[in-house]
């Protein structure tokens, strides 16, 4: 049977052994800095080595969480927290940004590197581009249903994580931008304001529509471990300890084939409830939740009885003693442990006597004392003289010493570092006129009058497809331009990629990784796209290296940072467009009234009174900011980029054309805009 790993998450030392003493095989944790979930206590560095000596001693593994975006003034900062994790001896890293990717396997290659759920990893596609970049393990989408799991499963040899409990973000993971466009506060940076829990409707119907019922697939973690993941996580770092309890607890039992108490799981902390509506594949209104005051109330009769099953220390690391009683020599004991650690101490010289001599079972139950320490005795062997004894506090103080030997050898120990400079990023020259490109959701948006003002012109696949004669005499200058994500329609996305090639179009915009495993399959040249979350010197190398001719940069990045960047191939940035705040699976509109009443004309209603237009894209919905972004008027603003992307969506043709006119004239649009992230930055 697969071994599966229970993962659990952490944000104090508290929860830490909660975490350990209910059954956790691993933990994931972060630092103060790098960490995707700021707003959690998260550990200094002493309290990170504290923290791996006290799990490594019980037989469980750290994660360290460095999944966030990180900018090019950050990097010697970045180059310490690795530089701590490694003294503390982590076993992984957990990481969003393929540039910090590349970085890790730079200054510290013999740790584990697992590809973080922000990297929206969610076909076998994205798994192949991750496993080309060095990961061992992937932490797939929260979104995918169990026959997408499977499908993936069967496709790679890498390790497989999969998120079983905890709370739903309603955006698929690294792809939400609304926190960070709202206030400046991005989930990228692990700064997420949770605005999706405020109220919105969709189109007047509804309450807290972006609010989703918190995830469980306790019960069917049996069928995880069937299906070949190889561990199960528990979402929370936020979390009080008792939470971690529950929830690490309620997993245990499941994986041991017990039957876990969901009812005391559900009172600690829900949303009205639970769903497993994604790897059921039943997305409807029923996933949708938000917390009550019920909720609230249930859970404060839960806390203390939850408090209970982590207050002493767990016996956990089986071990085996032989102990060794010479007339005339000190008493020795060895200890071995079931990873291959012996320590040995040696005590008092033991005294003759006429009475009660000492035993192998006296010895041992004076030795097999060891509560207090995660170790519990197994095996016991002896050598005993007859004749002789000692005071009890004799046995207690050898065994004491060797328990503290084997503490030692068993805790944190620090894995190779190499403190070298961060190698170089070449930086291409920039020739040549700024240029545009115009992204557009239909062929029929496209201002053709303005044609010769744009470089390259970006359509869906389903859009060339359909208009394919027309567009033909423009093929050079066509991007094609995939689903974002493919989930199950990876072979179709691939099979009209090769029918396309065939015919002339020779280029692929690359929104996600698994677009550029697509196009190398489909012998595409490679365009990356903004939602690569590209923000740093080294991931733009690493875009190149991965087969891009040129990328976006992050929207994101602030205009300062970006000016700081060294490009080893041709940059852009998105000068006009209402930037998409989300990307969700399980769409608000059609689950509140339907996709006929929507007529692909959705949008949701906040609590100011404010519309957010909403279009599909077959399987996956995208949420848009009510104010288009525009840099029309502040292009000479702007340096270190090589062409601009005018992201059409909602805008017919006419309005389309007098954005592209004022782009090429430098002029303000006439319209209300923002300017999106560019000036104020995230934090």
């Amino acid at each position: 049977m697969n071994k599966v790993e229970l993962l659990a998450p952490v944000g104090s030392m508290e929860a830490l052994k909660a975490a350990v003493r209910c059954g956790a095989n691993a933990v994931y944790l972060g630092q103060k800095n790098f960490s995707a979930r700021k707003n959690s206590q998260n550990f200094s560095e002493d309290e990170l080595y504290e923290a791996v000596t006290y799990a490594h001693r019980c037989g469980v593994q750290v994660h360290q969480a460095l999944n966030i975006l990180v900018f090019d003034h950050e990097l010697d900062n970045l180059k310490h927290c690795i530089k701590v994790a490694c003294k503390a001896g982590v076993d992984a890293f957990i990481v969003q940004d393929i540039g910090v990717a590349s970085i890790v396997k730079t200054l510290a290659p013999s740790v584990a590197l697992h590809a973080s759920t922000q990297m929206a990893i969610c076909s076998p596609a994205g798994v192949k581009a991750a496993e080309d970049m060095g990961f061992s393990r992937v932490v797939l989408a929260r979104e995918l249903s169990r026959e997408e799991i499977v499908h993936i499963r069967q496709s790679t040899s890498l390790e497989l994580e999969v998120f079983v409990h905890g709370a739903h973000c309603m955006c698929v993971s690294g792809q939400c931008y609304m926190s960070a466009l709202f206030g400046g506060k991005s989930g990228n940076r692990g700064q997420c304001a949770q605005p999706c829990r405020l109220p919105f409707t969709a189109m007047g119907k509804g309450e807290n529509v972006l609010s989703l019922k918190d995830m469980s697939l306790v019960d069917k973690l049996p069928l995880l471990r069937k299906i070949g993941v190889n561990s199960v996580k528990i979402e929370g770092r936020m979390k009080r300890p008792e939470y971690v309890a529950a929830a690490v607890t309620a997993c245990r039992k499941a994986l041991d084939g017990e039957q876990p108490d969901l009812a005391a799981l559900q009172a600690v902390f829900s949303r009205s409830g639970f769903t497993s509506g994604y790897f059921d594949a039943q997305l409807d209104k029923s996933m949708f939740g938000f917390r009550k005051k019920e909720d609230v109330v249930a859970a404060n009769e839960v806390l203390k009885p939850l408090a209970q099953l982590y207050h002493r220390q767990t016996p956990l690391i089986p071990v085996s003693m032989t102990f060794v009683m010479k007339r005339n020599k000190p008493i020795r004991l060895e200890i071995h442990d079931l990873d291959g650690h012996t320590v040995w101490a040696e005590g008092e010289i033991p005294q003759e006597t006429m009475g009660n001599a000492a035993t192998a079972d006296i010895s041992k139950k004076f030795l097999s004392k060891l509560g207090g320490t995660p170790y519990y005795l197994e095996d016991f062997d002896a050598e005993i003289d007859s004749g002789l004894t000692l005071p009890s506090a004799a046995f207690n103080s050898v065994r004491r010493e060797a328990v503290k030997k084997l503490d030692l050898l068993r805790g944190g120990m620090p894995v190779e570092f190499l403190d070298c400079p961060l190698p170089q990023v070449e930086t291409i020259a920039q020739t040549g006129p700024l240029v545009y490109w115009g992204k557009f959701l239909r062929y029929n948006q496209i201002p053709w009058d303005t044609e010769p003002y744009l470089d390259k012109i970006l359509l869906p696949l389903h859009e060339v497809e359909a208009h394919q004669e027309e567009l033909f005499p423009y093929c050079d200058k066509i991007i094609l331009v995939a689903p974002r994500y493919a989930f199950h329609r990876e072979e179709r996305a691939l099979t009209q990629l090769k029918r396309l090639r065939q015919v002339g179009f020779t280029s692929l915009y690359c929104d996600n990784l698994s677009h550029i495993t697509l196009g190398k399959q489909a012998e595409m040249q490679l365009f990356g796209g903004s939602f690569l979350n590209l923000a740093n010197s080294y991931s733009l190398k690493v875009g190149k290296n991965l087969g891009l001719r040129s990328a976006m940069v992050s929207i994101e990045a602030k205009l300062d940072w970006i000016r700081q960047l060294k490009t080893p191939l041709a940059m852009g940035m998105v000068g006009y467009g209402h930037l998409p705040l989300m990307a969700v699976r399980n769409c608000p509109v059609k689950a509140q009234i339907g996709c006929k009443a929507c007529g692909k004309k959705g949008y949701l209603i906040d609590r100011k009174g404010l519309r957010f237009p909403v279009r599909c894209d077959e399987e996956v919905s995208f949420i848009y900011n009510p104010l288009p972004l525009s840099i029309s008027d502040r292009q000479r603003e702007i340096s270190n980029i090589h062409f601009i992307l005018l992201d059409f969506t909602i805008e017919e043709k006419k309005q389309a054309k007098e954005i592209v006119e004022a782009f090429q004239q430098g002029q303000k649009l006439s319209q209300e805009c923002t300017r999106g992230l560019y000036y104020r930055g995230v934090e």
